[in-house]
């Protein structure tokens, strides 16, 4: 990717934030500003190649996967798969508020994952659609580091060390990705998704809740991440945080600073 000269500016005003952190904290970050059927631009950036442990972030790939099934044809996201085909798990979602048997289409069990981030949603999708085949989907994309080794909340698979893991430049490629799909009925149902995500509590904090941002959000022990496109009148960007080894708090207190700091940057100081 080309390489803005004029955000050297903004990666200053991120460097200053960064330089007040822990030294072993590690924080990762991508503003590209998109470029409808080209390659992003990239204003800034900072340890895009840093593999990260993945979150909540590696769901948007399966989203992406389901979709891509349903345009070829392989599968109908109309269909349902039954609650009792995976185990319940905690954390977050609303599926495992649910009393009773119950069958959700793909469609639905998608809407939950992104929008409500639901563990159990996420793990009945993986079950149905494989592991395997998803990781595949990723290399196709031109993902390079970007793996699902494990379901949500299987803590017997991280003592293990399988673990999910991504980098700011796969998230920013997988959501460029979406984002040139958007004019297509099941493009737009992604995009749409995207755009209805209730977690703001990172990037988007400061920015007022009328400002709609296509982003997900990932959270674990000492891991925040945060990722998504805005549109502005300045154009369209792409915005990707990834925060390891660092307080939860004090990573959404950061990233909050940061998302402001980009959103002003991309609206009032480029061409």
């Amino acid at each position: 990717m080309e390489k803005l000269i004029v955000g050297k500016s903004l990666e200053t005003q991120l460097s200053a934030l960064l330089a007040t952190l822990p030294s072993d904290a590690i924080v990762s970050y991508m503003v590209t500003r998109l470029n409808e059927g080209e390659e992003a631009t990239i204003v800034a950036s900072s340890k895009e190649t840093q593999i990260h442990t993945g979150a909540s972030m590696v769901k948007t790939l399966i989203l992406e996967y389901v979709f891509h099934l349903a345009v070829q044809e392989q599968l109908d996201i109309n269909d349902t798969i039954a609650l009792s085909r995976s185990p319940r798990v905690e954390g977050a979602g609303a599926l495992m508020e649910l009393v009773g048997n119950h069958s959700f289409s793909y469609l639905e069990l998608c809407r939950l994952m992104m929008v409500l981030s639901d563990n159990w949603a996420t793990n009945l999708l993986i079950q149905a659609l494989g592991m395997e085949y998803i990781n595949a989907r990723a290399e196709q994309i031109g993902l390079e580091h970007f793996e699902i080794n494990r379901m949500m909340m299987d803590f017997k698979a991280v003592e293990e060390n399988r673990e999910n893991y991504i980098t700011a430049l796969d998230m920013a490629k997988l959501l460029h990705h979406i984002y040139e799909l958007r004019q297509n009925i099941y493009g737009h149902e992604m995009w749409n998704i995207l755009g209805r995500q209730q977690y703001r509590d990172i990037l988007p904090f400061h920015w007022g809740e009328d400002v709609v941002f296509h982003h997900k959000t990932g959270s674990l022990d000492c891991v925040e991440h945060d990722a998504g496109i805005i549109e502005t009148m300045n154009g369209d960007f792409c915005f990707v945080l990834l925060m390891s080894r660092l307080r939860n708090d004090v990573a959404k207190q950061l990233g909050a600073q940061m998302g402001l700091i980009m959103k002003e940057f991309v609206e009032d100081a480029l061409p």
